[in-house]
C-alpha cells in the first residue's frame, strides 16, 4: 500500500510539473506576440524621418529573430512537453509572421507624404538641370573648367536646398526616392544624369571651339587681305603721285606730249604690278 501511494504521488508530481510547463509555454507564446506588438507601438525613430517600407521590413525581421531566440532559449527547458512545444512554436511563429508589415503600417501615411515630397523635389532638380544645360549651351564655347564650375555650383545649390527643406537632407531624401512617379529619377540617378549632361556639354564645347576657331581664322584672313590690299592700293597711288611730281625734273628732255605718254605708261605699270599683288 505504501509503495502504491508513493507511486501515485510521483505520478501526481509529474502531472503537476507538466501543467506548470504547459502554463509556462502558454505564457511564452503570448509574451512573444505581445512583445512584438508593444515594440511596434513604442518604436521611436532616431531622426526626423520614419523608416520606409524596405527599412521597416528589415527592422521587423531583426526583431523577429531576437524574439524567436529568446523564446527558444526559454522553451528548451520545457522537456516534459517537447511535442507540444514544437507545435506551439510553429503556431507562435505563424502568428508573428501574420504581423509582418505592422511597423510600416504605423508610419505609412508619413512615409507616403515624404515620398510625394521627394518626388516633387527631384522633379525640380531635373528641371533645374535642364535649365542649366540650356544656359551653358548658349554660352559655349568656354573652358572645360568653367563648365565644371557651372555644374558643381548647380549641384551645391540643390544640395543646400534639399538639406534645408527635406528631413535629414540629402541622406533622408535618399531613403524615400525608391517609389517615385514614372520618369522621376532617384537622387543617385539624378547625380548620374548630371555627370552625363556635363560630359555631353564637354563634347559640344569641343565642337563649338573648333567651329569658333575656324570662323575666327576666316574672319582674320579676310580682314588681313583687305588691309594688305588697302596698303598696296595706297602705295600705288603714292608712287604714281611721286612720278608725276618728279616728272618735270626727271624728264625735262622730253616734250610735254612725250612726257605725258611716258607718265601714263609708268603709272599703268605700277597699277598692273600692284594689281598682281592684290589678294582677291
Amino acid at each position: 500500500l505504501l509503495y502504491n501511494n508513493q507511486k501515485m504521488g510521483k505520478f501526481i508530481l509529474i502531472d503537476l510539473k507538466k501543467r506548470e510547463e504547459k502554463k509556462k509555454l502558454r505564457e511564452l507564446c503570448h509574451e512573444i506576440v505581445k512583445d512584438f506588438s508593444e515594440w511596434v507601438r513604442n518604436y521611436e525613430v532616431d531622426d526626423d524621418t520614419p523608416p520606409n517600407e524596405e527599412e521597416c521590413a528589415a527592422l521587423e525581421e531583426a526583431k523577429f529573430e531576437e524574439l524567436k531566440a529568446a523564446f527558444e532559449e526559454q522553451a528548451q527547458h520545457l522537456r516534459r512537453i517537447t511535442t507540444l512545444v514544437e507545435m506551439k512554436t510553429l503556431d507562435t511563429y505563424a502568428a508573428l509572421d501574420m504581423r509582418r508589415g505592422y511597423l510600416y503600417r504605423r508610419f505609412a501615411d508619413d512615409v507616403e507624404e515624404l515620398e510625394e515630397q521627394a518626388g516633387r523635389m527631384l522633379t525640380h532638380c531635373v528641371k533645374t538641370l535642364e535649365t542649366k544645360v540650356s544656359e551653358v549651351s548658349d554660352m559655349l564655347p568656354m573652358t572645360e573648367a568653367q563648365i565644371g564650375e557651372e555644374m558643381e555650383q548647380m549641384k551645391n545649390v540643390l544640395a543646400g536646398w534639399i538639406e534645408t527643406n527635406f528631413p535629414d537632407g540629402v541622406g533622408g531624401l535618399d531613403s524615400y526616392d525608391d517609389e517615385l512617379p514614372d520618369g522621376t529619377p532617384s537622387y543617385s540617378e539624378f547625380l548620374e544624369s548630371v555627370g552625363a549632361a556635363e560630359a555631353d556639354l564637354m563634347e559640344k564645347n569641343a565642337a563649338a571651339i573648333e567651329a569658333e576657331v575656324a570662323e575666327a581664322k576666316e574672319e582674320y584672313s579676310t580682314m588681313l587681305k583687305a588691309k594688305v590690299n588697302e596698303a598696296i592700293n595706297k602705295a600705288v597711288e603714292e608712287i604714281i603721285q611721286d612720278i608725276h611730281e618728279d616728272a618735270q625734273e626727271e624728264f625735262d628732255y622730253l616734250d610735254e606730249d612725250a612726257r605725258a605718254e611716258l607718265l601714263e605708261t609708268l603709272a599703268q605699270e605700277v597699277k598692273d604690278y600692284g594689281a598682281s599683288r592684290l589678294d582677291e
